[in-house]
């Protein structure tokens, strides 16, 4: 499988990952690949491109581009919300089967995972796949900066996918990229409504959001977008970040350690909506979901988690 995996079927099953859907219509292969509208703004400090026919153009390059790679005819279909590229295929050919076999057979990016192979290949395969993740789940733009006014790239994951995010994650920081991930806000109700007020207002599930890994533009450069748009808002904001900002080395993850002031205990800790290994069990900080969801950053110490009654 690994001379399969060249540059463009990595940036292809970036792109299935993070938003795409496989499905048969009558003997017909489907491949839908989803662009949500609001992850392809792009807003910067001068430039800002957010109008609906700058994105439909910028997406011509990788409809030609997978058009050489799966030798049928992309097609893109605007809806309300967002412009979906179409392949359609009777033919069951090597490359449906080798996606197939990569992804071990599923059909959603609600429950798709990073192949395996991917985390063994060379560095421009792991950046392609990436760049793929970062076109259809990324968003760039002067809202994601942090307190400090340092700018970040967010990439979002649907709540569904719990282990998404930490397969993300471990791609970035290790080697060969070594890119630092600020944090990850998951969509969890000790992290999202830690104070409870939402709930208390009648919004029970409003913590069940996106999941949003938060990269510092400077560090997330080297891999960038292939959307050009949003690769001339991660230049103009990541030249900002140096600029400004040069003093502060990004690490990756924050060394765990006990949150000084603990989150209060949340009726939906135990909600069907939260995986198994998480479901019952209280977090205060988001490093405390990444470990019980398997990440291997840290060594998981039981004195960092407080015990709650």
């Amino acid at each position: 499988m690994s001379t399969f995996l060249d540059p463009d079927m990595a940036y292809l099953l970036g792109l299935i990952v993070g938003r795409g859907t496989i499905r048969e219509v009558s003997g017909m292969k489907q491949l839908i690949i989803e662009y949500p509208f609001r992850n392809l703004e792009a807003k910067g400090i001068k430039k800002s491109f957010d109008t609906k026919d700058k994105i439909l153009l910028s997406l011509d390059d990788t409809i030609n581009r997978l058009g050489e790679l799966t030798e049928v005819t992309p097609k893109k279909v605007v809806s309300q919300n967002s412009v979906n590229i179409v392949l359609e295929s009777m033919k069951n050919s090597l490359l449906w089967r080798n996606i197939n076999k990569l992804l071990k057979g599923k059909n959603s990016f609600r429950e798709m995972e990073i192949p395996d192979i991917l985390f063994e290949a060379e560095e421009e395969i792991k950046k392609e796949f990436l760049r793929g993740i970062a076109d259809v789940t990324g968003s760039i733009g002067v809202g994601g900066r942090d307190q400090a006014g340092r700018h970040r790239v967010y990439i979002s994951v649907l709540n569904e996918n719990w282990i998404l995010p930490i397969q993300i994650c471990k791609l970035l920081q290790d080697k060969p990229l070594e890119i630092p991930v600020n944090t990850i806000d998951w969509g969890h109700p000790n992290i999202r409504n830690g104070n409870v007020k939402e709930y208390k207002e009648g919004r029970e599930r409003a913590w069940a959001r996106e999941h949003q890994l938060k990269v510092y533009a400077e560090c997330f450069e080297p891999v960038g977008f292939r959307i050009i748009h949003k690769n001339e808002i991660l230049k103009e904001l990541a030249e900002y970040n140096r600029q400004y900002f040069s003093g502060r080395k990004a690490k990756p993850c924050i060394p765990p350690k006990k949150r000084q002031k603990q989150r209060c205990v949340h009726p939906e800790e135990k909600s069907e909506k939260l995986p198994p290994a998480l479901r019952g069990k209280h977090c205060d900080t988001y490093w405390q979901v990444c470990l019980e969801l398997g990440c291997k950053q840290f060594k998981k110490e039981k004195s960092l988690f407080e015990e709650k009654e």
